[in-house]
């Protein structure tokens, strides 16, 4: 997604002939701005300001497209000498292409994007060298470079076909020509789908290249299909590009994936993709609270408190919320409040009734033991959920008496742990392919930090390290 800028003619839905002429622009960090010169209303000079959010929607032509901004707001208008009236807009959306989308409720069919990174992560290059010598003296006789389409590859997850495949276009000129190379994704859902739907799978896919290679990815070149009747009223396919501000651009295009800590292979190829999908389409949640630090920059003591949420959600969706079977423990508690005087037997129940879930030390334990964390970590599930259990504790609860809390650099590399948890909890249940455990302990990163939780749980973790 580009950033751009131009001018056009805006209007609101239903009132064209009202068109504006103003100044469109986007750019990843900032999103999309409006400026129009005039009003879609008639001003009041001298009327106070007053945000509006009535118009969510608003339309436009420019640069030989039709635009749809989504999610408008008015941020400011002003007179300026002489006479000029002017008003900008924020939108959360933009979409541009041959086709202006319906204002209540636009649907799509298909939608197509690359990653930052995905070309490496899928690691399959198309390109080969060939070099000729003289066999006297060695020289270069001559030098080929064939390009070899890869066929799409495509699998079945739940709603929807996911495909992956090879792009390319031609770079340099006759004397210095050359072969640029991408990756995309291809989501083909089975029936017309809502933009929340689209926006939630397309950023599934992105959290996992995030987590897989450990480094802030965004989409790029988001293309969406769209069925639109013509003059006929047939039904044809149209295609609209969508423009959005993405707050991990900055962190993404300051850093690349140097070696994946799992590649598209080790993870078991598309089918582990579409397993993916389907798994964390409803854990939007998690992934969230686990690679917020990943996206945006944030102080450590947010990053580790993020992270142990990550894990204790996680914990509560997937593993049983109950120490004892829910009717036993009624029973028990029942029991409990008759032992009492008749006026503390409510407060008593009340005070109860969440003591039977498991505490956060045991969740941690359970998604430890379950994502084996010990044959990555080298460190028992127990040690490491209570020294977790105990900085969370000290943070939170401020209690002196046992002692000071962890240092920043101590919840630093808790958090890594944390979310590696994650992360190994979330490879057993999209069941990704067998030796993957083993090839994220054998990663030089996540070697490092298991030497850092070892030096945290024994105490032996110098200031800075």
């Amino acid at each position: 997604m580009d950033s751009f800028e131009s001018d056009g003619l805006f209007w609101l839905p239903g009132d064209d002939e009202n068109q504006v002429a103003g100044k469109i622009s986007f750019d990843q960090e900032k999103g999309t701005r409006l400026s129009l010169i005039g009003s879609f209303s008639e001003p009041q000079f001298g009327a106070e300001f007053e945000a509006d959010d009535e118009r969510s929607v608003i339309y436009g032509v420019a640069g030989k497209k039709w635009l749809t901004l989504t999610g408008c707001s008015r941020v400011s208008a002003k007179h300026e000498i002489p006479g000029i009236y002017r008003e900008n807009y924020r939108a959360d959306g933009l979409f541009a292409g041959q086709v202006l989308l319906d204002a209540d409720n636009p649907t799509f069919r298909e939608v197509s994007f690359g990653l930052k990174g995905l070309f490496d992560w899928v690691a399959k290059n198309a390109v080969r060298r060939e070099y000729k010598f003289s066999e006297s003296n060695r020289r270069l006789e001559s030098a080929t470079l064939t390009l070899d389409t890869r066929p799409s590859e495509e699998c079945r997850a739940e709603g929807c076909t996911i495909a992956l495949y090879g792009t390319w276009k031609l770079l340099g000129s006759t004397q210095n020509p050359g072969f640029e190379q991408d990756t995309r994704f291809t989501i083909t859902y089975d029936r017309e789908v809502d933009f929340t739907q689209v926006q939630l799978d397309v950023a599934a896919m992105q959290d996992m290249l995030t987590c897989l290679t450990d480094v802030a990815t965004v989409p790029a070149g988001v293309s969406l299909c769209v069925r639109s009747k013509d003059d006929e009223g047939e039904a044809r396919k149209q295609r609209v590009e969508f423009y959005g501000q993405n707050v991990a651009y900055s962190e993404a295009k300051s850093k690349k994936v140097k070696k994946a800590i799992l590649n598209f292979e080790q993870i078991g190829g598309l089918p582990a993709v579409a397993r993916w999908l389907d798994f964390n389409r409803s854990r939007r949640v998690v992934l969230g609270q686990s690679l917020a630090s990943k996206y945006r920059p944030m102080y450590v003591e947010n990053r580790f408190l993020n992270s142990v949420s990550a894990a204790e959600t996680l914990h509560r969706l997937e593993f049983p919320n109950e120490v004892k079977p829910a009717d036993e423990y009624k029973s028990f508690r029942k029991m409990l409040v008759r032992y009492v005087p008749k006026k503390y037997r409510g407060w008593l129940s009340q005070q109860l009734a969440y003591s039977n879930e498991p505490r956060l030390r045991h969740r941690l334990r359970e998604l430890a033991i379950h994502g084996e964390i010990a044959a990555v970590l080298g460190c028992d599930p127990e040690a490491w959920a209570s020294a977790v259990t105990n900085a969370r504790n000290r943070m939170i609860h401020h209690d002196k008496e046992k002692g000071s809390a962890a240092s920043p650099t101590e919840l630093y590399w808790l958090s890594e742990s944390l979310r590696l948890a994650v992360l190994l909890s979330l490879m057993r249940f999209c069941e990704f392919k067998e030796g993957a455990l083993q090839d994220v302990a054998a990663h030089d990163s996540v070697k490092f930090v298991a030497d850092r939780v070892h030096k945290v749980l024994h105490g032996s973790l110098e200031p800075g390290e």
